[in-house]
């Protein structure tokens, strides 16, 4: 029973909700009705694609420390390999009922992510080629993903609609650095070279402010083409708290190393993620 529990554990379901507003954002150009393709797409990612991920990952990893969503994570077994297979193979044959693009986005997306964290392979042990697999397939290709499943090619290609995939990419580039920046010792004993690690502390967080940056502008652009400029405005309030937050966190860790820790991470993450859903949802329900 134990290894079981160790093994849902080690799936970090909760983790999820930090890549939900990809898929809001998404769903804010297609306004679909809540029906079963929706559900599908819903269920397919953040059921059993992303923790089907962060399984394989914690498998091939065996963190001794703190990772994302887990403060002490327990060692897996084989029983978590069998399971992350068996949860693709499900989404897989789930995707098929939606449509050939979304498969094949899917297909993709385990693979990018097997690659990342396979012990043999291990891309994530580069730091410019784990950063951009990351920043592309957590980001602009789940949106475009969505799009594909639940529209069309059509509605992918307008101005908004691009702007905004590339901004869903650039959110991601903001936080995953410093989901990082406290594992530089774990990491490069594991002999992994992060990007946070070659950027430093203080580089990863103006890194992080520059690519917030870039994603606001995209989101302006994305609006204003939109004719929903209102929404930037709503976006730059809803988001004041989380951005106040790394603001004043970068400043206490400058001066103070000790700040760079799982839990101010942690805090930063629920942070900007519960913004960004709560201000997502507020489009799709407007």
């Amino acid at each position: 029973m134990n290894d079981f529990k160790n093994t849902v554990k080690l799936l970090r379901f909760p983790f999820s909700f930090f890549l939900l507003p990809v898929t809001l954002f998404s769903l804010y150009y297609i306004h679909p009705t809540f029906n079963l393709s929706t559900f599908l797409v819903i269920l397919i990612w953040h059921v059993l694609v992303f923790p089907s991920s962060n399984g394989y990952n914690s498998y091939h990893d065996r963190d001794l420390g703190p990772i994302g969503g887990l403060a002490s994570p327990p060692q897996p077994t084989n029983a978590l390999l069998y399971i992350t297979i068996a949860m693709d193979l499900l989404a897989l044959i789930l995707a098929f009922v939606l449509n050939a693009y979304f498969v094949f986005f899917i297909l993709f997306y385990i693979l990018a992510s097997r690659l990342y964290s396979n012990r043999t392979i291990r891309l994530k042990k580069f730091p410019v080629v784990g950063f951009l697999i990351v920043f592309v397939f957590q980001g602009a290709w789940i949106f475009c993903a969505n799009i594909l499943a639940l529209s069309s090619m059509t509605l992918l290609f307008q101005k908004p609609v691009l702007f905004s995939a590339l901004a869903a990419s650039f959110f991601i580039g903001t936080v995953y650095p410093l989901t990082q920046i406290y594992q530089h010792t774990a990491d490069k004993e594991d002999g992994v070279t992060t990007l946070s690690m070659v950027l430093g502390l203080k580089g990863t967080f103006i890194f992080s402010a520059i690519m917030f940056g870039i994603a606001t502008m995209l989101m302006y652009l994305s609006f204003s083409h939109h004719n929903s400029i209102n929404n930037f405005w709503l976006f730059n309030i809803i988001m004041l708290a989380s951005t106040i937050y790394f603001f004043t966190w970068s400043v206490r860790s400058f001066k103070n190393s000790e700040n760079v820790n799982f839990k101010n991470v942690m805090i930063m993450l629920i942070l900007s993620s519960m913004s960004n859903n709560i201000f997502f949802l507020i489009l799709l329900y407007k």
